[in-house]
């Protein structure tokens, strides 16, 4: 849902994305990327790559696999707080 081109997000959706946004962060960290590094690694702009972090941007799976990728790491450890039902 958008508002004047705002999006509008559940609360449950706004965790989700921080916590995405948060893992992928201790990983960053712990690989001793900064973030415009990281960013230039992964092929986005800094600006983007923080909206990422900071759980405002809901990346697409193409976003997620270079994310990955550039981390060289496996999906679990950015998702693995998700827990289906």
């Amino acid at each position: 849902m958008s508002r004047n081109n705002e999006i509008i997000r559940t609360a449950k959706e706004q965790q989700y994305l921080k916590q995405l946004g948060d893992n992928i962060r201790v990983i960053r960290q712990k690989m001793g990327y900064s973030q415009e590094e990281f960013a230039e690694v992964a092929g986005f702009s800094r600006s983007y790559y923080t909206e990422i972090e900071t759980g405002k941007r809901n990346i697409s799976v193409l976003n997620f696999i270079k994310i990955i990728e550039a981390l060289k790491i496996d999906p679990k450890e950015i998702i693995g707080f998700f827990k289906s039902k």
